[in-house]
């Protein structure tokens, strides 16, 4: 059975702690809050590889709609440390970013003084409609129960500007994690296209292909009941401030897991071996 999922209020509060928790701890690194709080950085490296795939497209499709990103407004939601504030930045974009967490603003704030950068949630945060080129959403409303992600898309909608544009990149096979509100592809496209917006361009991301094998492995051999739809190691907080053995042991197995899925999952974006985890979406706002 899934496991029960979080609320609205709860998912607020874990990612304000998880942030909170992953700079007290190294506050150099830029991945942890944003994808594996107790992951290795090679691990998280390679999932921030595959999201860099999947994204690498979507920025080609937007350069080849709009031109150039020279000068474009982008609002980048749940923008945390500015993984994807700076890709639009290094483009010559004005970048908007609005993330959870307070001290994570502070530190993406400092690193790029020339654009704006505010600390709200992002179903309440007002911005006036039509004042986006480009909205931009990677792995963040996935992690907002269903009735939040309706609001959200709406205020979305609202934001960009008529010939602008919507990025999404969410995840479409974790149904069993309790801090996961995925849909199928065809689903996140149509709660989109109800707000007004039209789906002009899907690809899938964050294929995981060996992670998968190790999980299938760990099954077979009766390790017990593993999620197939979340492979890669899931968000938590580590509470042990020195790795059991056992602990040290799985870690390096993760690690040489990951080493090892860097160019499989590059031969995914090329050839697809496995069904996507999660799907890029561009959405289209008519004039």
């Amino acid at each position: 059975m899934p496991e029960t999922k979080m609320s609205a209020e709860q998912m607020a509060g874990y990612y304000r702690r998880v942030h909170h928790e992953v700079l007290e701890r190294d506050a150099r690194d830029p991945l942890r809050a944003v994808i594996g709080p107790d992951a290795s950085h090679l691990v998280n490296r390679f999932t921030d590889f595959a999201h860099r795939l999947g994204m690498k497209t979507a920025f080609m499709m937007l350069e080849s709609r709009l031109g150039s990103l020279h000068g474009r407004s982008i609002l980048d939601l749940g923008c945390g440390r500015g993984r994807w504030s700076k890709e639009y930045a290094k483009r010559g974009a004005k970048v908007t970013g609005v993330d959870i967490s307070p001290e994570a603003i502070n530190l993406v704030a400092a690193e790029m003084p020339q654009h704006a950068f505010v600390s709200a949630d992002i179903a309440t945060v007002d911005f006036p409609h039509r004042s986006f080129d480009v909205v931009n959403s990677v792995t963040v409303l996935q992690h907002m129960p269903d009735c939040k992600q309706r609001i959200v898309l709406n205020r979305i909608s609202s934001w960009v500007r008529p010939g602008g544009y919507v990025v999404l990149l969410e995840n479409v096979l974790a149904f069993d994690v309790p801090h996961v509100f995925p849909h199928r592809g065809e689903e996140w496209i149509e709660r989109v296209e109800a707000t007004g917006l039209r789906c002009i361009y899907r690809r899938g991301s964050n294929f995981e292909v060996l992670f998968r094998a190790k999980a299938h492995v760990i099954r077979a051999l009766g390790g017990g009941r593993q999620s197939e739809q979340m492979t890669v190691p899931s968000v938590s907080v580590s509470r042990t401030a020195v790795p059991s053995y056992k602990r040290r042991i799985r870690l390096a197995a993760l690690d040489a897991v990951a080493a090892a899925s860097f160019p499989v999952e590059w031969a995914c974006q090329k050839v697809p071996l496995a069904t996507p985890t999660h799907n890029v979406m561009i959405f289209a706002k008519h004039l």
